[in-house]
């Protein structure tokens, strides 16, 4: 044996322990996360099933509301719960939060179906109580606790109180919670909050995208910031909607108020349609004080830091009294060089993963704006192997991002692109189909290791793709890309 073949060996030998050691410490890291755990009569088990990170925060902030009280508590990710852990709680407090149309978050999915499938689960024995995030603009609010809820009844399971379910994390429903628990356990509790985490942006530029379409107008949003700040793609943009000049205007006109920079400025963000009235020897000032704030709203970032700024895709709501609340601010409404009020949260359900596995990107409308950010990041780690299927209306009006998937094609990030425009054609062609015509291609990228990503509306698009992947895979190929975390959606 030659010197230069005894080195080679040598490498390779030391390669492959490393590659064993690798392989072992992730083995040890899964079995700790799944370890039982051991419960007392009197602790509290605190279960959590988390979509955006919100129910896990709720969770983890009420485990040190109880431990500062004295109570003990151990807290655990629902799809590392086992039915032995289950049955060992006396009291339980579930955090859950409602995906989509009445979905149950990803990591819930086979955890419910395996510990609620069996008649024979006796929960006699145990009191629970449910926090539930939701969302009131979705027909099922909080879909999931309410089913959560059902089947924990079907297992004799008895409630501590009636379930307390959130309305887009609004701090009074936040607040009857502690109330509920400062009953239950005779303690006063340190209030539970949502994660905040504001930014001022500036809007930099707003550009129609689609102009002659027979849909409603889609805008790119730019706003620019000074602050550091970072994000991954697939994360969302909580923006706080705020009024039009000419709206708070009126307003102080009909208060009988002088309109000056410091009431518009204090009123920019508050809810000018349903208010407290003036209490006797209160200023108007003091008055605006106890105002409710506008609501937030969410869109997925069309962009990644590198590009150095944060990138919206817009389409605008018409609805009977004007621009909807959040897309009139953004499009319309907040003017060039404006200050906008926004946080990002991030969105581990549909994070990529640093890989160098083929990706397929499925979506409809502004849903390009995940799609094009994970594309963005996939050319950043030089992650050729790509696919995209998208849909609109007509190709004329609505080719978003045209040049930009263009110039991708042209460098050899995206080797595979199919539209979908449903109007161009007498019978109208959707995302799905194109899956169902490339069913072949689309079997041999999947067994190749690819990742399904899917992102834009719920009814039609979302719900058709998924049942079309389900007749192309099969029911169990699908769950099993999903429990892996190669089939991931943002859908609204």
């Amino acid at each position: 044996m030659t010197h230069s073949v005894a080195v080679v060996l040598i490498a390779l030998a030391i390669l492959l322990l490393i590659y064993v050691v690798i392989i072992a410490y992730l083995i040890l890291i899964k079995v700790k996360q799944k370890q039982e755990v051991t419960l007392n009569n009197n602790d509290y088990l605190i279960i959590f099933a988390s979509q955006s990170g919100q129910a896990e925060n709720f969770a983890r902030q009420t485990a040190q509301q109880l431990q500062d009280v004295g109570q003990s508590v151990i807290a655990v990710d629902i799809q590392y719960l086992n039915v032995e852990q289950l049955l060992q709680a006396n009291k339980v407090l579930w955090f859950v939060s409602t995906y989509g149309e009445g979905d149950a978050p990803d990591s819930a999915r086979m955890a419910v179906k395996h510990i609620f499938s069996d008649p024979a689960l006796d929960l006699s024995h145990q009191s629970y109580a449910i926090l539930a995030l939701g969302d009131k603009r979705y027909f099922n609010f909080c879909q999931f606790g309410q089913l959560l809820n059902q089947y924990l009844q079907q297992h004799q399971a008895q409630a501590l109180f009636e379930m307390v379910c959130v309305d887009h994390l609004k701090q009074a429903d936040v607040d009857l919670w502690t109330q509920r628990l400062e009953q239950l356990t005779q303690h006063q509790l340190m209030p539970v909050e949502p994660a905040q985490n504001w930014h001022c942006f500036i809007l930099k530029n707003r550009l129609c995208l689609n102009s002659g379409s027979q849909g409603n107008p889609i805008y790119q949003i730019q706003l620019s910031y000074t602050e550091e700040l970072t994000w991954s793609s697939g994360d969302i943009l909580q923006v706080q909607c705020g009024n039009r000049l000419e709206d708070i205007q009126a307003f102080l006109q009909a208060q009988q108020q002088s309109v000056n920079d410091d009431l518009l400025a204090a009123l920019q963000f508050k809810n000018l349609r349903q208010f407290s009235e003036q209490l006797p020897n209160e200023s108007f000032e003091d008055g605006i004080r106890r105002f409710d704030d506008l609501a937030m709203r969410e869109y997925s970032i069309a962009s990644i830091p590198e590009q150095g700024c944060i990138e919206l895709v817009i389409r605008q709501e018409k609805t009977a009294t004007g621009l909807g609340l959040g897309s009139g601010w953004l499009t319309e409404h907040a003017v060039p060089g404006q200050t906008i009020i926004a946080k990002v949260r991030s969105n581990p359900a549909f994070h990529l993963k640093a890989s160098h596995q083929p990706l397929i990107l499925i979506g409809n409308g502004t849903g390009i704006a995940g799609l094009v950010a994970h594309l963005a990041q996939r050319q950043q780690w030089s992650d050729p192997q790509n696919w995209l299927i998208f849909g609109e209306r007509q190709q004329q009006f609505d080719h978003l991002y045209k040049e930009q998937i263009q110039l991708w094609q042209a460098q050899g990030f995206l080797p595979e692109v199919d539209y979908a425009f449903s109007r161009d054609q007498a019978r109208k062609l959707y995302v799905q189909h194109i899956l169902q015509q490339k069913s072949e291609q689309l079997l041999s990228w999947v067994e190749a290791g690819a990742a399904i990503y899917v992102c834009g509306s719920l009814k039609g698009m979302a719900q058709e793709v998924e049942q079309t992947l389900f007749n192309i895979l099969g029911a169990e190929q699908l769950e099993q890309l999903r429990i892996e975390g190669r089939y991931r959606r943002d859908v609204y």
